[in-house]
């Protein structure tokens, strides 16, 4: 039985090994630390310095060699009651090295699946872009790397988390251009709580509600976001956003209908700041 089938890292939620479906502890703060650090960069050697960096926030104890040596030995036993060699935990002069195939670990599976949808959704294959994108989504079990406090590796999660939501924002416009329109409400109207200076989310949102038959609530959904990028941030609707209001309002199914263009992160408003600055 090869590696990928039966040896698992999770960084998507808590940081878990898996082996066959079941979970393999990993003890301890420094431990989790330790891997997530790995596990980001596999087949990389990962210096000591920026292990000890990801895992004491820059302020290691005066015995930080040995705790390293301490916490290799205990993640190699891990990785052995996972099912793989203890040597996937490779140690150097100067660092170690995760010796596990990216498709081994939850985060490049992610990656890997949102690519491919993205290029489904280009080539108008919208349905098979849902399949892929709902087997990405369902890898996450919560906040990446939910149970490492280092704020190092809770940037990297926070990064990590940004990912989960364009994913699922396409996830959602997908939804809309599929007809699938009060799927794509809820969505939208969760990712809009979320992160409210995202024009394209609320033109998303409004071609959504404007589907659905619900044109007065549309409308609300442009007043709101005017409202809150004028009070938060001091500009005006930019011009999509503006369009598509024009659009609902003349019932102009053509522009209505046409796809937007996701990117793969998303444009924040602010960008746009120096153009749309309300005088």
């Amino acid at each position: 039985m090869s590696i990928r089938n039966h040896l698992t890292i999770q960084l998507l939620g808590p940081v878990t090994l898996l082996r066959g479906g079941a979970s393999v502890a990993v003890r301890g703060q420094r431990q989790r630390r330790f891997l997530a650090s790995l596990a980001l960069q596999p087949g990389q050697v990962i210096s000591k310095g920026a292990i000890i960096e990801d895992s004491w926030d820059g302020e290691p104890p005066l015995t930080v060699s040995g705790q390293l040596q301490t916490s290799a030995w205990m993640i190699r036993k891990a990785l052995s009651e996972a099912g793989t060699h203890r040597d996937a935990l490779g140690s150097h002069d100067l660092g170690y090295e995760l010796r596990v195939p990216p498709e081994c670990i939850d985060v490049f599976v992610f990656r890997e699946a949102v690519r491919t949808a993205r290029d489904l959704h280009a080539r108008g294959e919208q349905k098979e872009a849902a399949t892929r994108l709902d087997d990405a989504l369902a890898l996450w079990k919560g906040a990446a790397l939910t149970d490492v406090t280092s704020v190092r590796l809770r940037m990297k999660g926070e990064a990590l988390d940004r990912e989960r939501m364009a994913a699922a924002e396409l996830r959602a416009l997908i939804d809309v251009s599929l007809g699938n329109y009060g799927e794509a409400i809820a969505e939208l109207t969760e990712l809009v709580e979320r992160d409210p200076l995202r024009e394209d989310l609320y033109v998303g949102l409004m071609k959504a509600y404007y589907g659905e038959g619900r044109q007065a609530d549309a409308i609300h959904v442009f007043h709101r976001a005017k409202e809150i990028l004028r009070e938060q941030i001091g500009v005006s609707p930019g011009t999509r956003l503006r369009e598509v209001m024009q659009a609902i309002l003349r019932q102009d199914e053509l522009v209505l209908s046409a796809q937007g263009r996701p990117t793969r992160t998303a444009e924040r408003v602010p960008e746009q700041m120096s153009r749309q600055r309300v005088g």
